[in-house]
């Protein structure tokens, strides 16, 4: 089964793009939800509450991608610590859009749009590597629940 905080084994492009789709809409609905009991609750401490509440979402989503990230590198025999660069390039690509440097942001959207394909899009390996066996083979750890 695949653990979604797991760092371990390999995770096919097709996996791996519902995987971070299926992330990016709970993440949405839980905000969504979030503010709204934003408008409804009236003291500091609630509200204080519910912009923590929102904040560990975001953080959940953050670091259930990142791990994605790695086992959809590994299934192209990458380590997954290239996870890390794509990582720092999207905190430049923050510091870029607020300090407004327009041109830096447009240079850099294009450069991760291209990262983000190049992940999704390179194939795996046809055999097993050193992270695991063919993600759907027989012996291959499916699902989204650790067991």
């Amino acid at each position: 089964m695949l653990r979604i905080f797991s760092l371990r084994g390999r995770l096919g492009r097709l996996r791996y793009f519902l995987f971070n789709v299926a992330v990016i809409a709970v993440a949405a609905a839980v905000v969504f939800a979030l503010t709204h009991l934003l408008t409804l609750v009236g003291t500091r401490e609630a509200i204080s509450r519910v912009k923590e509440l929102i904040a560990l979402t975001y953080a959940l989503a953050l670091i259930t991608s990142l791990c994605l990230m790695v086992m959809r590198l590994h299934d192209f025999d990458q380590s997954g610590s290239w996870t890390a660069s794509v990582f720092m390039l999207h905190l430049l690509y923050g510091y870029y859009e607020a300090v407004g440097s327009l041109t830096a942001v447009i240079l850099m959207s294009i450069f991760l749009l291209a990262v983000h394909l190049a992940i999704i899009l390179t194939p795996g390996s046809k055999d097993p590597n050193r992270f695991g066996e063919v993600p759907g083979s027989a012996g291959a750890r499916l699902g989204l629940l650790g067991g």
